[in-house]
């Protein structure tokens, strides 16, 4: 089942707890959102970053305040943030991701060490260059300024992936899976990134 919200609106973020404590309390929290508005920083108005805030970090935070306990009590939990390769190497023409996902990194930090006792396990997968619709948005605005086609824009963003490949939206819900059950116990406050090899940072 699904329950339709914005979770950049508190209204909606209180209905969605609602609608879920009628259900019955989840033992798994796999978190993921789109992104903000693509641009380089001095063109982003301080309003977009506000939104940003209310996008990628704020429900993080709010769900993980509410979802928490009932793990606690159960003594058994997964938690797994979706961020993106961009806390470790900011990525051009996406400030506000570039700035906004560095504090999810500290969340899952955070978190794996409060609750790790408690048989919860916290931690964050970094995305690379995965081929949703934001990655054709980011595409689109790429190809705009440069004046190429989107596909051409694509295959730009390929060829610094040793895999030489985008990455399929699956192949991030494999790691989420295995991090959300029994074989992932013993992994607590990582940071993974899912991106074909292009990081080049050594940590």
């Amino acid at each position: 089942m699904y329950i339709a919200a914005d979770l950049a609106k508190r209204e909606d973020l209180n209905g969605v707890i609602g609608k879920i404590k009628e259900i019955g309390n989840p033992e798994i929290f796999f978190f993921c959102t789109g992104g903000p508005k693509p641009g380089f920083f001095m063109e982003k108005s301080i309003e977009d970053w506000e939104k940003a805030v209310n996008l990628l970090l704020y429900p993080a935070i709010y769900l993980s305040k509410e979802l928490i306990p009932a793990m606690i009590e159960k003594k058994w939990g997964r938690i797994v943030y979706s961020t993106s390769v961009a806390i470790k190497e900011p990525i051009p023409n996406i400030a506000l991701s570039n700035v906004v996902r560095v504090s999810m990194a500290g969340l899952v930090r955070t978190l794996a060490k409060e609750v790790g006792e408690h048989n919860l396990t916290v931690n964050g997968i970094m995305p690379g260059i995965i081929k949703t619709d934001r990655m054709v948005q980011l595409a689109k605005d790429s190809a705009q300024r440069e004046g190429m086609s989107v596909n051409d824009a694509l295959n730009e963003y390929a060829k610094p992936i040793p895999a030489g490949r985008l990455g399929k939206p699956e192949e991030i819900g494999y790691l989420v899976a295995f991090l959300a059950s029994e074989y992932g116990a013993y992994i607590n406050g990582a940071m993974i990134p899912v991106d074909g090899g292009r990081l080049n940072s050594v940590f």
